[in-house]
């Protein structure tokens, strides 16, 4: 046994030196302190702190057992461990809670399975024990109230002490618990039921549901390549292929009254092409639109025209001549030969280089289509500059016109652009 004995050095921050005595006592049993004396030395490292120590002892010392383990002690004396505060205590006793969902289960404790009330009685007498309180009912009333209705419908409101409020929970009846533990599973599900039902209402009645459903069912289609067209067959809008021949609306327009606006079941139907009282009154639309530049206050002041179109129209609505569409910042005007995916020219949406995340609102490209198509003939497209100040007011509104019309081949409907 002794030689298990690790040697002392004094000075070790991982060694203790009064696990070092009372291992050294263990090892000598019931040898005689003369014997205990003669050997203390043996067990000190040599040229160690503890071994200088010992060396400079008073031969007096040296000669009584008594003596050593007096001035031993003095030396390294027992340390002042840093012991919980009744605040600490009453957290920790106030934070160790009985949970209902594991009633009538068990845990396994010291190599046995011991129900889980019990292993919670267990824990709460050792730490009122620790905290000087297993003579009192300090907290019993807050830890009452806080355990499960199953458990607390069992217990004495009253104790005269805590050893006799635990030993009434660990009294409760097996059956009992187990009865209302499936009891109170069977109230957790229905409960969680019938949240989930409450969630898929709230989801039903959403004020942004259109909107959802309308992006759920917008689709991306082929491209065909198709012969140039002219009067009603070449509005984009008048065949399957939704605004450019790209984008589709999946549900029937909700209102729609725009030209080529469908009939019963959503099917569109071919109208009348556009006439000059057309162009006009689209003109006089655009005239009365701000396209911002691309800007923070720009930006700010187009999604708050965005948002007052959704308000005014509905989420659901379509875009046609009458419902106006503002236009991204920094984006080219309508009929000017740009591309209907990005706003940008050069090019047209089947080769559109903008990312499909970063590509117009669908909304937009149909309304950009729509003015391609009745603006067909050569005209000055009206173009207002918008002069925003530092704190996103408009400050000056200029109207120019000097975008002339291009040919229709030469628009992003069909073919490349020049």
């Amino acid at each position: 046994m002794a030689a298990n004995i690790e040697l002392f050095w004094g000075d070790r921050p991982d060694e203790n030196a009064q696990d070092f005595f009372r291992a050294f006592n263990r090892a000598m049993g019931e040898k005689s302190d003369d014997v205990k004396r003669r050997l203390f030395v043996n067990y000190l490292r040599a040229d160690s702190e503890a071994d200088e120590w010992y060396a400079a002892l008073p031969a007096n010392v040296r000669a009584d057992w008594d003596e050593i383990e007096r001035v031993f002690h003095l030396r390294w004396p027992r340390a002042t461990i840093a012991r919980k505060t009744a605040l600490e205590y009453e957290e920790e006793i106030l934070a160790m809670k009985l949970k209902g969902e594991t009633l009538g289960s068990k845990e396994t404790v010291a190599g046995r399975e011991v129900y889980t009330h019990i292993v919670w009685a267990d824990r709460m007498g050792a730490l009122v024990s620790r905290a000087g309180l297993a003579a009192g009912t300090t907290y019993v009333g807050l830890v009452r109230r806080a355990l499960p209705a199953l458990i607390r419908e069992k217990t004495t409101g009253a104790p005269i002490n805590w050893a006799a409020f635990l030993t009434s929970v660990r009294d409760i009846d097996i059956d009992y618990i187990r009865d209302g533990a499936e009891e109170a599973e069977r109230e957790r599900e229905r409960t969680r039921k019938f949240d989930e039902r409450v969630r898929t209402l709230e989801a039903q009645a959403s004020p942004t549901r259109g909107i959802r459903n309308q992006l759920a069912q917008t689709s991306i289609a082929t491209t065909q390549q198709r012969a140039r067209q002219t009067g009603s067959e070449g509005n984009p809008f008048l065949g399957t292929g939704g605004g450019q021949g790209n984008l589709t609306y999946g549900a029937a327009p909700q209102g729609g009254g725009g030209r080529g606006a469908g009939g019963p079941g959503g099917a569109k139907t071919p109208g009348a092409p556009p006439t000059e009282a057309d162009r006009a009154a689209l003109r006089a639309r655009l005239a009365e639109m701000v396209h911002h530049p691309d800007t923070d206050a720009g930006r700010t002041a187009h999604k708050a025209q965005q948002q007052t179109w959704a308000a005014k129209h509905g989420p659901e609505t379509r875009v046609s001549e009458r419902t106006p569409y503002p236009l991204r910042p920094g984006t080219l005007g309508v009929n000017s030969n740009e591309c209907f995916g990005c706003g940008l020219g050069g090019h047209i949406v089947p080769r559109c280089p903008v990312p499909t995340d970063r590509r117009l609102n669908i909304r937009e490209a149909d309304w950009r289509a729509i003015c391609r198509y009745i603006l067909r003939v050569p005209f000055a497209t009206p173009v207002r500059y918008v002069v925003i100040d530092d704190y996103g007011g408009v400050a000056t509104v200029n109207s120019t016109a000097h975008i002339e019309e291009i040919e229709e081949g030469q628009g992003n409907g069909e073919g490349p652009s020049e």
